[in-house]
This record gives structure tokens, sequence and C-alpha cells, in this order.
């Protein structure tokens, strides 16, 4: 792992990093470089687990490259999928409000780059900017719901249905359109799909065939899929 204060955010892809977080959007070009002075930088390797549950958390990790896991383990051992972030997401936003731990672990898909804010800092920017607190509770609030969402999936006897609602999360997340659909590079491995719905990985795979079957979906490989149908994929379960 690597870090730099006061770097000017020289290992970002961007200009600036915080620009491509929802939380800063709104700011101008003077506040976002405030901000990215105030940032210090955190890499990870594939496969390499950034955080682990019960550490202390006291600062807001945004995701400027690469994607994560977060996920923690049921009471059987079975690793239970609770996010997958992409760039622009972010870890750790109620923390800075209060002292917290994490309550789950998170490992890079890939290679990945955060960027970091301490506790003290975007306290800072919370007093100064309401438009910012604002959006931290949203985000709270959609994380909540995303959670919720989860338990539902997972609780849900129809794997159809269960497999729908990943890839369809997945699409937004991830895809990018094309003359073929909604092209998705899989963040997550077939182990992984099938952490994150409570399946087999075998049951995982022979769906994603049949979806291929019904002209739904295309498999390219193990980590290309591109939703060719996207409206059929969300009958499944809307």
């Amino acid at each position: 792992m690597s870090a730099c204060k006061g770097c000017g955010c020289t290992t970002c892809q961007d200009r600036y990093c915080a620009s491509k977080v929802s939380l800063f959007q709104h700011l101008d070009e003077v506040g976002l470089e405030e901000i990215t002075q105030m940032i210090s930088h955190k890499s990870v390797k594939k496969g390499e687990t950034a955080f682990h549950e019960g550490e202390p958390l006291s600062s807001l990790y945004i995701l400027n490259k690469g994607s994560v896991k977060a996920y923690s383990y049921t009471r059987e051992g079975k690793e239970q999928i609770l996010y997958v972030l992409a760039e622009g997401d972010f870890i750790g936003e109620l923390s800075l409000l209060k002292e917290d731990v994490f309550e789950y672990n998170v490992t890079a898909l890939e290679d990945t780059t955060f960027c970091v804010l301490s506790q003290q800092d975007f306290r800072e920017i919370l007093a100064a900017s309401p438009q910012v607190r604002d959006k931290v509770m949203a985000h709270a609030y959609d994380r909540i719901k995303s959670l919720e969402k989860l338990v539902q999936v997972v609780t849900n006897k129809d794997v159809d249905v269960r497999m729908a609602v990943l890839l369809s999360n997945l699409a937004e997340g991830f895809g990018v359109g094309d003359d073929q659909g909604i092209a998705i590079t899989m963040p997550l491995s077939r182990e992984d799909m099938a952490a994150y719905l409570g399946l087999t990985r075998e049951t995982v795979s022979r769906r994603l065939s049949a979806l291929q079957s019904e002209g739904i979906l295309k498999l390219e490989g193990n980590r290309r899929v591109i939703v060719q149908d996207l409206k059929r994929l969300k009958e499944f379960y809307e």
C-alpha cells in the first residue's frame, strides 16, 4: 500500500479526483482544488484486502480507480457480498460524523486507488457546505435501501429474480452502451456472484447460459457480458 499527502492528485486519472464523487460535483474548480490539497492516497493490488472488519474507520475513502467488494461472513462462514463499488463511489461518509469501525471487509477486485480525506478535513467541508452534508445523508439513505434490496434478493426463492436484479445493477454501475446492448466488464467472478446471491457457482453459470439462450444476454468469456434486452431482464422482478 502507498500513501502521499498534498501530492496534488498526481496518482489520479482526472485533474481532480474529488470531481468524480457526487458529493462534490456542485463545487467549482476552486472548491475542488481546496479539497484536493487535503487528500492523501491509498493503493491496493487486486485481491488485497484494503480494510478489515473491526478496524477503526475515521476517514472518507473515495474510489478513484478500480473496483472493490465490501463483504462480511455469515454464521456458517460463507462470504456475503454487501456492495460492489466502482470509480466515484466512496466509503466512510457517516464515520466522519462520529467515531466508528468497519462493519465489513473491503477487497480490491482489480488494482485500486483511494483518495483519502481525514475526519477533521471532511468535517470542515461539511461545516462550509450544507449541500455536501445533505448529499451525505441522501447517500446514507441509498445505502440502507440497497441493503434492504439485498435482503429481498437473497431471500427470494426464484433464482432468475436474483440473477436479474444483480445483472441490472451491474449494467447500471459498470455497463457501457454499444450497438449490441449494454456491455459489462464484470467486476465479479462467478464465485463472487454466487456469494452475493447466496447460490452455488454452478447455479450461476447455468442461469447465465439460460439467459443467453433466451436472447437476453450474450456471454463473451468469463468477464464480459452484454445485456441485449434490459427490458426483458427487468421483467423478472418488476
